[in-house]
């Protein structure tokens, strides 16, 4: 555990212990609210932007561009909607989402240091799932109330019980969010792990530990990503496999449509859902939601109420894939698929083209998460921590997209000679291979 902290920068060890900080932390100035996780990123964005642009370790790709237009966009908006208001919770969204990225992005360079870091996510995970168990054993938000008690702070909503069991939420403000924080990084986490045996306890873990929640959006993303791992073990070796895949797909789609009285996302929202009825709810909020994102395409409709029925109580959109072009319009959408486009395209090149293994499968591991979290925001609306988590998610892409660059600061020539065997040395252009050796 002390290694992975010693590897680990400074700046993402604060963040990621900033993600399982309580709410009731939070420094509080007039209607400004500072969240633990967003302290850290005020403190080290300035630094990570500096490091990206000066340092020769790391530069500013292409990818990066989006996101940095993503953060832009989203305070204007929020202005042109509603003035110093709009420009302070649109600067908060874009201090989540650019700081996380930006702090993954210029901080973790290589793959020992993202090893390190992940630890400390999986150690993270372990903390925040005690603290669950002690909500579901006392049917109560027990660090909630505990610091309420202490030094104030906003009520949590009542506790909600399933199959007889308390929903924990451990340090987090929802028990989707502890779900979601436990669930994201499954795949990463047991593919950065070279020893088989860890490799269990930590999917034994991360599975007891999002069950706490429960909550079938995390439990579903768990699924998911065990799918696409499964898949990736067995079709390793198969010719166009992810064509076949999706050909596959595309025909059981139809086929339920064909014989089925009920659509699939209404098949699936049955048999993958504790409760039925939320699930078609959030069918409703994309059916509406929709027709409000067609009427204010461009500009969104900022931090006004959405049209809805009027059985419809609640504000709530649980869909993040919704409310990011609904409040601040489809350039914003726009903006951050091409970032995660490039970014995964980038993980994707590196990975295929490395002869380090480890890389290989970091980089098919980063790839299941992301799809699945992607997934997954088509049901949940990522905000405060889930939010910060997913771009310092994207963030930890640009480890194996765009791995660390290091100055030759010594010439060749000046470099102690190594005897090699034979079968390790790479022939010059042009030349015979030496007898047994491999191709490079």
């Amino acid at each position: 555990m002390l290694d992975a902290f010693r590897k680990t920068p400074l700046a993402i060890t604060l963040a990621i212990l900033s993600f399982i900080s309580p709410t009731e932390l939070s420094l509080v100035a007039g209607d400004l609210r500072l969240s633990p996780h967003r302290v850290v990123f005020l403190v080290f964005i300035p630094l990570a932007i500096w490091r990206l642009a000066t340092r020769p370790d790391c530069r500013l790709h292409a990818y990066d561009i989006p996101f940095f237009g993503l953060a832009v966009w989203q305070t204007f908006v929020f202005a042109y909607h509603a003035g110093h208001s709009g420009f302070v919770y649109g600067g908060s969204w874009a201090l989540e989402s650019l700081g996380a990225y930006t702090i993954a992005r210029a901080y973790i360079r290589d793959l020992e240091t993202l090893q390190a870091a992940l630890r400390i996510v999986f150690y993270s995970i372990i903390l925040a799932a005690l603290i669950a168990t002690l909500d579901t054993l006392s049917g109560s938000y027990f660090i909630h109330d505990l610091l309420r008690a202490a030094i104030g702070g906003e009520s949590m909503p009542p506790m909600e019980f399933r199959k007889g069991l308390a929903r924990a939420a451990s340090t987090f403000d929802h028990p989707i969010h502890y779900g979601t924080y436990c669930a994201t990084m499954f795949a990463l986490l047991w593919m950065s792990e070279p020893d088989r045996t860890k490799q269990y306890v930590r999917a034994v873990v991360l599975i007891v530990a999002a069950l706490l929640a429960m909550s079938s959006a995390p439990l579903l993303s768990l699924g998911l990503q065990v799918a696409f791992m499964i898949w990736h073990k067995y079709t390793l070796r198969v010719f166009m496999r992810t064509q076949i895949t999706l050909a596959i797909l595309i025909g059981l789609y139809l086929g339920v449509i064909l014989v089925s009285d009920r659509s699939p996302a209404q098949l699936l929202i049955a048999l993958a859902t504790f409760d039925p009825w939320t699930g078609l709810y959030r069918l409703a909020i994309w059916e509406h939601g929709l027709d409000n994102l067609w009427a204010s395409f461009w500009f969104g409709i900022g931090m006004a109420d959405w049209v809805r029925p009027a059985w419809m109580v609640s504000p709530t959109i649980d869909a993040y894939w919704l409310v990011l072009p609904l409040r601040t319009g489809a350039p914003a959408f726009l903006l951050l698929m091409t970032g995660i486009v490039l970014i995964a395209y980038g993980v994707v090149a590196r990975g295929r083209s490395s002869r380090d293994r480890l890389r290989r499968n970091m980089a098919a591991g980063w790839m299941m998460s992301l799809l699945a979290i992607c997934m997954i925001g088509a049901t949940v609306h990522f905000w405060n921590v889930p939010h910060a988590l997913f771009y310092f998610f994207l963030g930890l892409g640009g480890a194996i997209a765009d791995p660390k660059r290091v100055a030759q600061a010594v010439s060749r020539a000046a470099q102690p000679v190594r005897r090699m065997h034979p079968s390790f040395i790479r022939p010059e252009r042009g030349l015979a291979m030496p007898g047994g050796a491999l191709p490079a």
